[in-house]
C-alpha cells in the first residue's frame, strides 16, 4: 500500500472537519464571542522571529478583539503568566517533500504542550496540506491545521471556530477522503430514517466544524439539547467521538 493511500485511510479514520463554517462572515462575530473567556489569549510558539511576528501581527489586526500573544519556544511560554490564559496554541510544521518524513521539532514542541496538566487547543500551521501531513498532525492530537494557501482573514476565522471547540481540516485533505462507489445517496436515505430531523441538522452543523455552542446559536435551541443529540447520535451510530460521528455522517454532504 501506497505511503499516499496509507495517509488517507488514515484521515477516513480520524479526521473530520469543515470547509465552508469558517468563511461565514455573519456567524463568525458570534462565535468569536463565545470562543473563550475574557482575558484569554491565543498563542503562537516560533523561533522564527520574523516569521512570529508577522502572523501574530496580521491575526492581531483581523481580529482585533482578541489577544494574540507569540513566543518563541514552549518552555518561555509554559513559564509566563499568559499559559494559564491560553485559549489555542498554534505551531509551525514543516512539511517536507518526502511524505515519510517526520517535523521533529514540531512533534517535540506537540508533546511538551500535550503533557501539560490541562493543554490548550493546538492548531497546526504548514507549507502543505497533503493528506500524510494533515494525518500526521491529527493522529498527533492536534485541533486544527490551516495550510499557509489559506489568507489571513480566513485564517483568523477558523481560529474563533476552533477555540469555540470547532475543528477544521483543508478541502483538499477532505476530497482525499471521500470513498469511491461508497452509495452516498443510499446512506444519506438511511441516515435520514435513521436519525430525527433535529439531529440531521445538528449533524450537518457538526460537519461543518461547529462547536455546541455554535450549533446552539444557529440553530435556536439550548446547548444542552444539542449535547443530548449528539449523545444520542453516537450511540445510534456507534461512534465514539465527535470526530467518528461527522464521518459517519459524511453522506449528508452529498445530499445537500
Amino acid at each position: 500500500m501506497s505511503t499516499q493511500a496509507t495517509a488517507t485511510d488514515r484521515l477516513r479514520r480520524s479526521v473530520s472537519s469543515t470547509t465552508g463554517a469558517a468563511a461565514q462572515p455573519a456567524r463568525f462575530d458570534a462565535v468569536r464571542a463565545s470562543a473563550a473567556p475574557v482575558g484569554a489569549c491565543t498563542v503562537m510558539i516560533e523561533d522564527r522571529v520574523l516569521y512570529r511576528e508577522c502572523v501574530g501581527a496580521a491575526l492581531q489586526a483581523m481580529d482585533p478583539g482578541h489577544r494574540f500573544q507569540v513566543f518563541d519556544s514552549v518552555g518561555a511560554w509554559a513559564q509566563s503568566a499568559e499559559a494559564r490564559r491560553t485559549a489555542l496554541l498554534i505551531l509551525w510544521m514543516s512539511a517536507s517533500d518526502q511524505p515519510t518524513a517526520v517535523d521533529g521539532v514540531f512533534a517535540g514542541r506537540l508533546k511538551q504542550v500535550l503533557a501539560a496538566p490541562a493543554p490548550p487547543p493546538v492548531a497546526v500551521m504548514s507549507d502543505l496540506d497533503r493528506p500524510d501531513c494533515v494525518a500526521h498532525a491529527i493522529d498527533s492530537g492536534a485541533r486544527a491545521f490551516l495550510p499557509t494557501s489559506m489568507g489571513v482573514d480566513v485564517a483568523a476565522k477558523v481560529l474563533a471556530i476552533v477555540r469555540a471547540g470547532g475543528s477544521f481540516i483543508p478541502a483538499s485533505a477532505l476530497a482525499a477522503m471521500a470513498p469511491a462507489g461508497d452509495g452516498p445517496a443510499r446512506r444519506a436515505a438511511e441516515l435520514a430514517s435513521l436519525l430525527s430531523p433535529r439531529q440531521l441538522a445538528i449533524a450537518r452543523a457538526i460537519r461543518r466544524g461547529g462547536s455546541n455552542k455554535a450549533i446552539a446559536y444557529d440553530l435556536a435551541m439550548s446547548e444542552s439539547t444539542v449535547k443530548v443529540n449528539v449523545k444520542a447520535m453516537m450511540r445510534k451510530l456507534n461512534a465514539r467521538n465527535r470526530t467518528e460521528l461527522a464521518l459517519a455522517t459524511r453522506a449528508l454532504d452529498a445530499a445537500g
